[in-house]
Order: C-alpha cells, then structure tokens, then sequence
C-alpha cells in the first residue's frame, strides 16, 4: 500500500513528466530534517536509464514539493563536458596544420622518388649509338581524337543558355 507522501511525490511526477512515463518507485532517499527524495523510473522517451526525482517537505499533515527533476542513472547516455571553442578551435587548428606537414613530407617524397625514376628511365633510354637515328615520335591516336572533338564544338547550347546570351548580344548592340 502506498503512503501519502508517495501518493503525494508521484502525482508531482506525472504534472512534471505525464502519467504514463513515470514508471516504478525505485528509492526513498531520507535527506533528514523532514525531507526526503523519491525516485521514479522514467520512461520517457530519450531518457533511458535515467529516472524522476521529486523532493518533498513535510511538516506534520502538510507537505509541500521542493523540487522535481530528471536525474541520469548509471546507464543513462550523457553529453560529453563542454568545451570552450577556443580550445576546440586550437585543436582543430593544431589537426590542420599536421595534416598540411604530412601532405608537404609526402609530396616531397613522391617528387623526389618521380625525379629519380624519371632520371633512371632517360639513361637507360638514351644510347649513345643511336641518339642520331632516333626520331621524333607522332602519337596517330591523339590526333585522331582531336579531329573527333572538333566536331563537337558546333553544337548549340542548351535553351536557357541561348536565350541568356541573346539578351547579353540585345545589350551590347544598345549599347
């Protein structure tokens, strides 16, 4: 059978949160002096883990609520600590400019591995004996490729691209 005071502490939970998310009675907490805690398990939604507490004075027949409020449990998700943005700043700051020393040592590296490869393959190509014989070379495909892409350039723009660059032709002529 429930006391008065918990009559009393679940109905200041159910204006608080509303009937159907207050949940069982969990604990009675005795703060001393004629105060004590009750907490209910919430069942609202987003507060898993967490429960109501609502915090009753009595004084002989009358009682009065001090407060009520969520309080997180042991397995309630939290948000993490604040963090002032000038510290969230210098750290994404301090991320950048190692991410920008790591692209330049890398950077550096592959020019210098592409220069030595680069070299390598000029002096094993070039021999003496047949550096008089050795003739430009004429890639057929690129020419071919570009005399396909020449067709390309008559085509008309698109509608709305036509009526905007008649409008800018209309404003040179006035003008």
């Amino acid at each position: 059978m429930n006391s008065p005071l918990e009559n009393r502490a679940r109905e200041a939970a159910a204006e608080f949160a509303n009937s159907q998310s207050v949940g069982d009675l969990l604990t009675v907490i005795d703060e001393g002096d004629n105060v004590s805690t009750y907490l209910f398990e919430s069942k609202l939604r987003g507060y898993v883990g967490w429960s109501i507490s609502v915090t009753l004075f009595s004084d002989g027949d009358e009682t009065s609520i001090s407060e009520v409020n969520l309080m997180p449990g042991e397995k309630s998700l939290l948000a993490p600590n604040w963090v002032p943005w000038s510290e969230r700043l210098a750290d994404y700051k301090a991320l950048q400019a190692e991410l920008e020393a790591q692209a330049a040592a890398e950077a550096e590296e592959n020019a210098e591995a592409n220069s030595d490869e680069a070299n390598e393959e000029i002096i094993a190509d070039v021999e003496p004996e047949n550096l008089e014989d050795s003739a430009p070379t004429v890639l057929a495909d690129e020419s071919v490729n570009a005399e396909e892409n020449a067709d390309d350039t008559g085509k008309r723009p698109p509608r709305f691209l036509r009526r905007r660059l008649g409008r800018l032709k209309y404003k040179k002529d006035k003008s």
